[in-house]
């Protein structure tokens, strides 16, 4: 962090704020109050500073001046305080996340001292260490890299005519023992130019051009090529595909994929078909015309980012899934949020009801497995297992058998 970045407490109670203030002083922090919202966004808040922001304001409340610094490209970090209960600042924290904004902690008033300097602290040493690692970042990135990778439809269509996309799989595994379940197949374009782009950088592209149809049947094919290459070498292993919206619009999906797997010898069984929840709202009839006929003809179906879209449950009793994922956003903080734990354990609870498997995606760190095996979710997908990697690596990861 450069040496200028400053620590700023926004409260209209002017003697709390001061208080704050003092108590900061005597462990060694300066910094700089504002008894008002307005007053608070005259100030030149740059990239590395630490906001401790009190909600309920007049004039300008917390919500507001977190939206106008967003419209200014604005992005210090913030420890959001107020007098309501939790669920306001949980509930204000999401706002910030929505907008981008880094919020390190909520406090509830009246705010033990000792408990006020840790929090401070804490936020302000580990955003001085990130803001430094960014710096480092850009100050090191080349021209080139700089340059805007712009993607044409064009340039996407040569792509697929010229095979350029290609998978890599990240390892699935059963929590009551550690082996191997699956993996899930992941896309990724190894442009010519640009070198290896991640998904997010053209599928937008692809949805946007009608090209799914197309960049599916890429994706199904490598996927086919890793299956047999684990075959081969006497691993069993399901893997995880994601559909789109508009593969499920294309009601001759189910005949395609039968026939295509026929051809290779290969049971619908081992292949699990991942569908986005907030992708399935299209054509309610048609979805469920695909989704009935696939599942007779054995494919497992999984529904993807649980929780993320606005019909969860409808969908369900809808729906022939056979397996339900635990959206990331809510697994990667069971270990701070009460509220992730409970929708989690929600999750975990609905999906033995309609007799679903559960997968729980984004662990990354041994506690939130412990706390998901505890739960009783069945697999597992993280970092803390492995990252997603090449075919190749994949099939000797899987051969090792390697268990946590």
């Amino acid at each position: 962090m450069q040496n200028n970045s400053q620590i700023y407490l926004v409260d209209d109670d002017e003697a709390y704020v001061e208080l704050l203030q003092a108590i900061l002083e005597i462990a060694g922090y300066q910094c700089t109050t504002f008894v008002s919202g307005a007053l608070f966004l005259e100030a030149d808040v740059s990239e590395g500073d630490l906001v401790v922001l009190d909600l309920n304001m007049p004039n300008k409340d917390g919500i507001e001046v977190m939206r106008e610094l967003t419209g200014r490209q604005k992005s210090p970090t913030f420890i959001l305080i107020s007098g309501f209960d939790d669920r306001v600042l949980h509930s204000a924290k999401q706002f910030a996340e929505s907008k981008q904004l880094r919020v390190a902690d909520t406090l509830t008033k009246p705010i033990e001292n000792d408990n006020f300097v840790k929090v401070v602290s804490k936020a302000f040493e580990e955003n001085r260490s990130s803001y430094q690692l960014e710096e480092s970042i850009v100050k090191e990135t080349t021209s080139f890299e700089k340059e805007s990778k712009i993607i044409t439809v064009d340039d996407l269509k040569r792509g697929l005519e010229q095979r350029e996309f290609v998978i890599h799989i990240q390892p699935q595994v059963h929590f009551s023992d550690g082996s191997l379940s699956g993996g899930e197949v992941l896309v990724r374009w190894q442009h010519p130019i640009w070198g290896m782009l991640f998904p997010d950088q053209f599928l937008p592209l692809a949805e946007e051009q009608k090209l799914m149809g197309e960049l599916t049947e890429v994706v199904i094919q490598e996927a086919i090529y890793a299956y047999n290459k684990l075959r081969n070498a006497g691993v069993d292993s399901k893997l995880s595909i994601n559909l789109s919206a508009q593969n499920i619009q294309d009601l001759t999906l189910p005949e395609k994929l039968g026939a295509l797997l026929k051809e290779h010898a290969i049971e619908p069984r081992s292949f699990i078909l991942e569908l986005t929840e907030s992708e399935i709202i299209t054509d309610t009839s048609a979805a469920l015309d695909v989704f009935n006929r696939l599942r007779m003809k054995g494919f497992s179906l999984s529904i993807d980012d649980f929780g993320t879209g606005d019909s969860s449950l409808k969908r369900l009793y809808q729906s022939p899934f056979s397996e339900l994922k635990i959206d990331q956003h809510f697994v990667s903080r069971i270990e701070k949020d009460p509220d992730a734990i409970s929708i989690v354990k929600v999750c975990t609870l609905l999906a033995k009801e309609f007799k679903m498997q559960t997968v729980a995606e984004g662990i990354e760190t041994g506690q939130i497995w412990d706390e998901l095996k505890q739960m009783g979710c069945d697999i597992a997908q993280g970092y803390f297992i492995a990252r997603p990697m090449p075919v190749a690596d994949y099939v000797q990861w899987a051969f090792d058998k390697k268990v946590i």
